[in-house]
């Protein structure tokens, strides 16, 4: 199938070729018949969840995992090697992003809430979930490339060439955005969106949501806060104390699902699953070898068996494959368990366990008055009981072995520092979700990972997407605008963004 990318500055080729016609009236000759004539909201909720949680190939999915180091590659190595390439953003500003725009436009407009529209739900709801969901989706976009367009991208052909909005200014959007859909959702309404395909109209856990997205969002600000106009602690305090709560259960956690159909299939799946392989050092660091054995390449504290490879790994035992090296063979080793890598394998958005461990983080940093011990505890136990949960029968997890993980990741915090910890068993349990693992050890340096002997770069793992090549040819003075937000200020994927600080 022909695929259509269409970038932000594209559209100064569709207007040379609307130069000619302007005053032509062509009538109804673009209207669609067996289209929808009025809004839709319900399925533009549903198509921008839908497009983003089916982002695949190494762009869209893959490499990250190889960044933090949870897969190596054994036939093309290049991203493995950190190779210096252009990353599309097209899926973000053509499918997703312009949904979750329409949605909060026609909630926002009353003059088009017909009965026909208040049937698919009611307004403010609409809004609600939109623009939570529009505020994962732009953490996603600005922590993977930096400063990015938002402010002026959606303008049609009255903005062809964008400016780039600072990372600062989409993070404070974004919190915004979760903050104004969180309290929109408190209110209630009478119908229900019927396009949530990820929590099925329920409100409470939307909330939820919301909550412990904010309190993930205020972390990543933690090495910015004393110099930033957001006030991080201020941030994860409320939403931390906010009376719809935060993730605590597994039945509030937020998980994508997918069907067999190929346009909704697992993006994992959709890859060729034979050129990539468990990385060793993730293997280590599960099987508890500890950093001292010969042979070993765990770069984290534990040196406990962690169970969760039963689940993340098609071995409990097999090694996996080492990082970085462009002549290695998967010949036996460990990859990622169709438990996850499956057609209909669910994939994880916000978990539990996540949310405890963020928590952990920021009561060890002397943001909150909960105890970090207590939250860590609470973390990696959550994320055996979702995994188990998930897993169903294909897994079987014993009790003592779970006590045992604990009792030990709880006595490493007393020796090797307790944001160590939080921080090597959030790059854990954030398995297989690589751009928020990403996210998390570029600002927390945990675990202590090493760059592909091999790279094909400066030697340094990527810490960012380059910008797409359109970017250059049709928007060249806006994008040098946003490279000058980057550490240093050159378009490179070792480049730092705003908030990831040296």
């Amino acid at each position: 199938m022909k695929k259509r990318f269409i970038y932000l500055a594209l559209g100064l080729v569709l207007a040379q070729g609307f130069t000619a016609c302007e005053t032509v009236d062509f009538g109804d000759i673009n209207e669609n018949p067996n289209g929808p004539n009025d809004p839709y909201p319900a399925g533009l909720l549903s198509g921008a969840i839908q497009s983003f949680a089916t982002m695949t190939g190494r762009q869209g999915v893959l490499n990250p995992t190889l960044y933090v180091q949870y897969q190596s590659q054994v036939t093309y190595t290049d991203e493995m090697l950190y190779a210096e390439t252009p990353a599309s953003w097209a899926t973000y500003y053509n499918r997703v992003l312009p949904n979750l725009n329409a949605v909060i436009d026609i909630a926002r407009d009353e003059a088009q809430h017909t009965p026909e529209l208040l049937a698919q739900g009611d307004p403010n709801l609409q809004l609600g979930e939109a623009l939570i969901f529009r505020a994962i989706v732009l953490k996603r976009l600005t922590d993977t490339w930096g400063d990015a367009p938002f402010t002026d991208a959606f303008k049609g052909l009255d903005n062809l060439t964008p400016a780039y909005d600072t990372q600062e200014q989409i993070y404070t959007q974004l919190i915004a955005d979760l903050q104004e859909g969180r309290d929109l959702l408190a209110e209630g309404g009478d119908v229900a969106p019927i396009g949530d395909i990820l929590y099925d109209g329920n409100l409470d856990n939307w909330q939820k949501l919301a909550n412990s997205v904010l309190m993930q969002a205020a972390l990543q600000l933690s090495e910015v806060d004393a110099t930033s106009s957001i006030d991080a602690v201020a941030v994860f305090n409320e939403a931390l104390n906010h009376p719809a709560g935060a993730i605590e259960k597994i039945e509030e956690e937020a998980w994508f699902r997918y069907e067999s159909l190929t346009a909704y299939q697992n993006p994992f799946n959709r890859n060729r699953r034979a050129d990539y392989f468990l990385a060793d050092e993730f293997v280590d660091a599960l099987q508890g070898d500890p950093m001292t054995a010969e042979g070993s390449l765990n770069p984290t504290s534990n040196k406990t068996f962690d169970a969760r490879i039963k689940v993340y790994g098609t071995s409990a035992t097999a090694e996996g494959v080492p990082y970085g090296y462009n002549d290695e063979s998967g010949t036996g080793r460990n990859k990622m368990s169709t438990i996850i890598w499956a057609a209909e394998a669910p994939l994880p958005v916000m978990t539990a366990a996540y949310t405890y461990l963020n928590r952990a983080e920021a009561a060890a940093r002397g943001w909150t008055d909960e105890v970090a011990a207590d939250m860590l505890a609470e973390g990696i136990q959550m994320s055996f009981a979702t995994w188990d949960e998930k897993a169903g029968a294909k897994v079987d997890f014993r009790p003592e072995e779970i006590s045992t993980y604990v009792a030990a990741r709880l006595l490493d915090a007393t020796t090797v520092g307790m944001l160590q910890v939080i921080g090597e068993e959030k790059w854990k349990a954030l398995y297989p979700q690589g751009f928020d693992a990403w996210a998390e050890w570029r600002r927390t340096g945990y675990p202590a990972l090493n760059p592909a002997e091999d790279a094909l770069n400066d030697g340094a793992i990527a810490r960012r997407y380059n910008y797409p090549v359109e970017e250059a040819t049709l928007n060249n003075t806006n994008l040098q605008g946003g490279i000058s937000g980057l550490a240093p200020a050159t378009d490179k994927n070792t480049s730092r963004v705003w908030w990831d600080v040296e």
